[in-house]
C-alpha cells in the first residue's frame, strides 16, 4: 500500500485531509499484518537545501507521529528524508511546487 500527504508551502503540520488519509490507509493496513512502513519527506525548491533537509525531516516525522497515533507500530515505521532532491516535478532552483512538498508512505502487508 502506498499514499501520499501533501503539503502547505513551508509548513509541516498535516491538513484536514492529510488526517483523514492517513487514518483510511492505518485502517485498511491494520485489517492485514504490516510488516514494514517507510515514510520519505521531500520539499519543493524555494528554501535553501539545509533548511529543506530539516523541513523534509520534519515531515516524515509528523506522518509517522500520525501513523502511530492510529495504531500503526512505531517500531515497523522507517523515516527518510530528501530535502529537495528526488522532486515529483522538475523545477528551477527557488520555485514553490505543491506536489513536491509531500511524505511518501509505503506500508507492507501479508
Amino acid at each position: 500500500m502506498a499514499f501520499t500527504v501533501y503539503f502547505e508551502w513551508d509548513k509541516s503540520d498535516l491538513t484536514a485531509a492529510a488526517h483523514q488519509l492517513i487514518a483510511s490507509a492505518a485502517s485498511k493496513a491494520q485489517r492485514c499484518t504490516i510488516t514494514l512502513a517507510t515514510v520519505t519527506g521531500y520539499t519543493d525548491k524555494s528554501g535553501s537545501r539545509r533548511y529543506n533537509v530539516g523541513l523534509s525531516k520534519r515531515r516524515a516525522e509528523i506522518v509517522r507521529t500520525e501513523l502511530v497515533s492510529r495504531g500503526v507500530n512505531g517500531g515497523l515505521i522507517t523515516i527518510d528524508y530528501k530535502g529537495e532532491t528526488d522532486p515529483a516535478v522538475q523545477t528551477p532552483d527557488g520555485a514553490r511546487e505543491p506536489l513536491n512538498r509531500r511524505s511518501a508512505v509505503f506500508i507492507q502487508v501479508r
